[in-house]
């Protein structure tokens, strides 16, 4: 079974209540970018905290190919750490795993204001609560990044959740870090 469907999976469970509210007309699909990068950090960041060998393994049992040299570098940014190419169907997605216990769910593309309420969903689902830490606009001098800060307790570790996103070529990224 590939990494992609397990994804799609969760996503489409998790997304299921929300898209039933909403008119047909506005509609997301499942396979929307925040769908794809809320259900793949919840499937593994979330599911896999602090977990580094458990997380690595999971994604190589589902054959979930490591990024080339050059990519891996990109993602990394000089952290330590594996990053893995778990793009589904049109969706590009990354997952990067790093040494010291964080993860990242990267999207290339996502609309940050569902990216957020989906997170928020999946939380109060999973009886996993969220606690806003803040919210900033333009984010390391770069106009039109936002950055929403989360606090979280998992298995009796508090961690923080960052969520970035960058308009107007949406793209979004889920960080976990451990405390």
């Amino acid at each position: 079974m590939r990494f992609a469907y397990l994804v799609a999976a969760a996503c489409l469970a998790a997304a299921a209540p929300a898209l039933a509210q909403q008119p047909p007309s506005v509609q997301t699909t499942p396979e929307s970018g925040a769908d794809q990068v809320v259900g793949l950090f919840s499937a593994t960041c979330l599911h896999f905290a602090s977990d580094v060998t458990g997380l690595r393994a999971f994604l190589n049992e589902q054959h979930a190919p490591q990024m080339p040299a050059a990519a891996q570098q990109a993602f990394l940014a000089g952290r330590r750490g594996q990053v893995f190419d778990v793009s589904y169907q049109v969706i590009k997605l990354a997952l990067v795993s790093l040494d010291d216990g964080g993860c990242e769910a990267v999207a290339e593309r996502a609309d940050g204001s569902q990216v957020i309420a989906l997170l928020n969903q999946a939380s109060r689902e999973n009886q996993v609560p969220l606690t806003t830490l803040g919210n900033a606009g333009g984010a390391k001098g770069k106009p039109g990044v936002t950055q929403t800060a989360f606090s979280l307790t998992l298995a009796g570790q508090p961690m923080h959740v960052l969520v970035s996103t960058e308009g107007p070529a949406p793209q979004a990224v889920l960080t976990l870090v451990p405390k």
